[in-house]
């Protein structure tokens, strides 16, 4: 079994090699990366257009190509386009769908992202599970804080999202962090707020290795990217 990470952001390899250590995906796969930033980069530049479900699809294709069984899209920005396109055999996740469907079960929620881009995407995959949405999240960007992340400096960019989390969202029931960049932040905060936060690494990783130890049938009648 073979599970491909397709990235568009480099800080994110090291940031899911770090969190696949800490889980038991390297037990039931072999694990392999793709980063790809030129289409976050038109995403945000240009925006969503035909050209870019090409070229996120040719992504997909080449990744299964190479043997992958399982292809997840770490980009929330793209992970719609990442899950429409056609594969032969390879199950494609967003990074953020096993998140999101938690998050649907909270009473409130918070959806917090550094970068403007993702909150579209972001609440339609919620949307899914809760067509309500819209009444039912309270929807923030921290102003500011990506320009450190592109920048370079992750030191500052995970500080001011902790910072924001303690300020603003202290009250706040389920707070869903609709980038995988946002969650080291986690390790500044102290242990209580593991219980009220969702990261999209973890939950995806924790969706994986479940579905990975299920017989093939069963798997595929549970998948929640389908």
């Amino acid at each position: 079994m073979k599970v491909a990470f397709l990235h568009t952001l480099a800080a994110n390899q090291i940031l899911f090699d770090d969190c696949i250590q800490e889980s038991q995906l390297a037990k039931f796969a072999d694990v392999m990366h793709c980063c790809a930033p030129e289409l976050l980069e038109y995403a945000s530049g240009v925006g969503f257009d035909a050209h870019l479900a090409n070229q996120v699809a040719g992504q997909v294709r080449a990744l299964e190509q190479q043997g992958a069984d399982w292809i997840v899209c770490t980009c929330s920005s793209i992970g719609r386009l990442a899950e429409s396109s056609l594969t032969h055999h390879a199950k494609v996740l967003r990074v953020d769908r096993p998140m999101a469907q938690k998050a649907s079960q909270a009473k409130q929620l918070t959806v917090l992202a550094a970068l403007p881009t993702t909150i579209e995407p972001t609440m339609s995959l919620l949307a899914e599970y809760r067509v309500d949405i819209e009444q039912f999240a309270n929807v923030r960007v921290i102003d500011g804080v990506w320009q450190h992340y592109l920048a370079g400096d992750l030191a500052t960019y995970q500080q001011a999202i902790a910072n924001y989390l303690d300020q603003y969202c202290s009250d706040d029931e389920v707070v869903l962090l609709a980038q995988a960049s946002m969650a080291p932040a986690m390790k500044l905060l102290s242990e209580v707020w593991s219980t009220k936060v969702l990261t999209s690494p973890s939950t995806c990783l924790e969706y994986l290795v479940g579905q990975l130890m299920l017989p093939s049938e069963q798997g595929e009648r549970d998948d929640c990217s389908s």
